[in-house]
């Protein structure tokens, strides 16, 4: 199996193991596999799928295979915002072309019935969306923070590299 099948099944069997009938692995993947530029933009990264379907990093006999743990988890968390924003334009799309009569509450004498409604259902999956958006974008942030470098360590704070390194140096950098 591939690296996309891989994360499929992996996302498939821990994280929606109750979904199977919904969207099986052959979506996932599928859903990873077109989405990989996504991961690029958000880890400034070039990740791309070789013939064997396997994600390298880079392009030629520099590259490397595989993702790390952090970007495995990042290409999950933006799986995971995918899932509930589809699932919630499906619950409000069978709400809208329903046939069924959509009842909240029947009260009678002193029984109550209370059935759960579909926008509230929808609202809840835009609750679960906004909230893996949000772990996605913190989890981007120290990816990208960690990752990242000094572009440039040449300035007037520094020590010229023609310079001796002397304590006089150190001392008029301080002040």
């Amino acid at each position: 199996m591939n690296d996309f099948g891989n994360l499929a099944t992996q996302i498939v069997t821990y994280d929606f193991p109750d979904d199977t009938g919904t969207y099986p692995t052959s979506y996932v993947s599928g859903w990873l596999d077109a989405n990989l530029g996504e991961l690029n933009l958000l880890t400034n990264e070039e990740f791309s799928a070789n013939d064997t379907g396997a994600i390298v990093l880079g392009s030629g006999d520099s590259a490397s295979h595989g993702l790390t743990s952090q970007e495995l988890e990042i290409f999950k968390t933006l799986y995971e915002v995918h899932y509930y924003e589809k699932a919630a334009r499906d619950s409000l799309r069978s709400a809208t072309y329903g046939t069924s009569a959509d009842w909240i509450t029947l009260k009678e004498g002193d029984t109550t019935i209370q059935r759960q409604n579909k926008n509230s259902v929808a609202k809840t999956f835009r609750d679960f969306s906004s909230d893996s958006r949000e772990k996605l974008g913190q989890i981007v942030f120290q990816y990208n923070r960690y990752r990242s470098g000094p572009r440039q360590v040449h300035g007037a704070d520094s020590i010229s590299s023609h310079d001796a390194f002397d304590s006089t140096s150190v001392a008029n950098i301080r002040d």
